[in-house]
C-alpha cells in the first residue's frame, strides 16, 4: 500500500520508536510531511477507522461461517458477494435437508 501511495487508517504505535510522534494515527505523519494544505478532522479519522473495524469483524464472520475469504473491492461489491454466498448456504442447506442429510453440512450430499 505504501508504495503506491495509500496509507490505511491504522493506529500508530509509539512504542516502536524512541522519539514517539504527537499523532493518533499513521495517516496523519504521511499527510504532514507530503501535503501543505491538506488537514484531517480526528472525528473523521475515528469513524473512519471504526468503519474498518466493522469490515474486518465481517470478513472474519465469513471465514468463521465458511464462506471464505471476501475478495472484492468497495462496499456494494462485497455486500453482493456475501449476500450470494449467503444464499448458496441457503441453498445447500435445504437441499441437504430435503436429501435427509445433515443441513449444516457445507457440502451436498453426493449422489
Amino acid at each position: 500500500l505504501l508504495a503506491q501511495g495509500v496509507v490505511p487508517i491504522a493506529p500508530y504505535n509509539p512504542r516502536n520508536t524512541d522519539d514517539p510522534l504527537d499523532i493518533d494515527y499513521r495517516v496523519e505523519d504521511r499527510i504532514d510531511e507530503h501535503a501543505e494544505d491538506i488537514s484531517l478532522k480526528q472525528s473523521v479519522l475515528d469513524e473512519t477507522y471504526e468503519h474498518r473495524t466493522q469490515v474486518e469483524r465481517t470478513n472474519e464472520a465469513c471465514k468463521d461461517c465458511g464462506l471464505g475469504h471476501v475478495l472484492a473491492r468497495g462496499r456494494v461489491h462485497a455486500r453482493t458477494q456475501v449476500f450470494v454466498a449467503l444464499c448458496l448456504r441457503v441453498i445447500v442447506a435445504v437441499t441437504n435437508y430435503e436429501q435427509g442429510d445433515n443441513p449444516g453440512r457445507t457440502k451436498l450430499k453426493t449422489l
